[in-house]
């Protein structure tokens, strides 16, 4: 199979309905067709890129790392990119949140709930205001723990509160401790290709 090597100018193509103010009811109804996926905020929409295939090996580690804990055992999933309403007038998509077995079963019958654990990949085309809205956001929500990982730089901060953050780097552990006591790595780990 060919690989297709896609210029730096082609990858930062503008969204074409970034600030766009649409209804909820419309919002769940609709299909951007440029290409990106929208989050939603007080009737708003928010462009975002989703995840990309250089960012797959990160999501790799974590994931098998994440098999091996008991919150995986009791039938917990990490899901990436699931709609997830902070508030009745926000949706947001994490790059990867935990859900347990009775979330998931809630969620079956058109319940919304949200995760304890949150991992968002930071990339260049993420914009630090709505960054850290976001974190505020999921906190303000019930989120529990956040990962926000930067691969450009290899670090891996750890919100376990909007105030409290450990910032790792290198062989520094990485938890997700108290939502999942036994899902630890360390940045080199995240990162080794």
């Amino acid at each position: 199979m060919e690989t297709i090597d896609v210029p730096n100018e082609a990858k930062k193509i503008t969204p074409n309905y970034a600030g766009f103010s649409m209804s909820k009811t419309d919002f769940l109804d609709w299909s951007p067709d440029d290409g990106f996926v929208y989050e939603w905020s007080h009737g708003v929409l928010e462009p975002t890129h989703g995840m990309k295939q250089d960012e797959l090996y990160i999501i790799q580690r974590i994931t098998r790392r994440f098999t091996q804990t008991s919150s995986y055992q009791q039938f917990a999933e990490l899901v990436s990119e699931i709609n997830c309403w902070v508030t009745d007038q926000q949706m947001r998509r994490p790059d990867l949140a935990l859900y347990t077995a009775e979330q998931i079963r809630e969620t079956a019958l058109g319940q919304d709930v949200i995760p304890a654990f949150v991992i968002e990949i930071i990339s260049e085309y993420d914009e630090v205001r709505k960054v850290e809205k976001k974190l505020i956001e999921y906190f303000q929500a019930g989120v529990q723990v956040v990962w926000r990982i930067i691969p450009e730089i290899k670090t891996v901060s750890v919100y376990t509160s909007p105030k409290t953050v450990t910032i790792c780097t290198d062989t520094d552990l990485i938890s997700a401790a108290p939502v999942v006591p036994d899902m630890t790595l360390t940045v080199n780990e995240l990162f080794k290709i």
